[in-house]
């Protein structure tokens, strides 16, 4: 099993990671952010998570995509200002397939996803300072991805890190045919 944090777009907000990082750090296996943390990539902070470049991060040190294995799950990692999000997932579900991810995490929306399309999970955590759409009353989210090899899991947090059990998704991973 793997299990992965994700976050993003807390547009310079550093106390909430700091309080996100000393919380969750011992309990995942990676923690992934999304982009516009707006902090430069050098703050000893940001060296806790796989991080992208958001489009207010420019100048800032990050790249625009990362990939990572972590316990043979493959995430891909970008903000998504590149690949439309605002309009469709179908970019970055393809650019999801080209590199073999079985996990695409994106930001920029900062509205709350998680969906599964063609055998990859592409997750949202939403915005944790500046949330938009049906969830923003929660008041910021990330998530919390577990990869088994039947099954992916995702459960979306609070600010003060208290599950959002009516919010909680599973999905059946697609096995590919031989």
């Amino acid at each position: 099993m793997t299990t992965a944090l994700v976050i993003s777009d807390n547009h310079g907000d550093r106390a909430i990671l700091e309080r996100i990082v000393a919380k969750w750090a011992d309990h995942v296996d990676v923690m992934i952010h999304c982009g516009d943390s707006e902090i430069p990539a050098t703050d000893p902070l940001m060296k806790n998570f796989l991080r992208v470049a958001g489009n207010n991060d420019w100048h800032l040190g990050y790249v625009a995509d990362q990939e990572v294995v972590v316990n043979g799950c493959h995430f891909l990692v970008t903000h998504g200002h590149h690949d439309r999000v605002n309009f469709t997932l179908t970019p970055l579900m393809l650019k999801g397939a080209a590199a073999g991810a079985d996990v695409v995490c994106f930001g920029h929306t900062h509205q709350l996803f998680a969906g599964v399309d063609r055998g990859i999970l592409l997750v949202n955590p939403g915005s944790i300072s500046l949330p938009r759409g049906q969830f923003a009353t929660i008041g910021g989210t990330f998530a919390v991805v577990q990869v088994t090899p039947k099954q992916f899991t995702v459960d979306f947090y609070d600010r003060d890190c208290r599950v959002q059990p009516a919010l909680h998704q599973e999905f059946n991973r697609e096995v590919a045919n031989d």
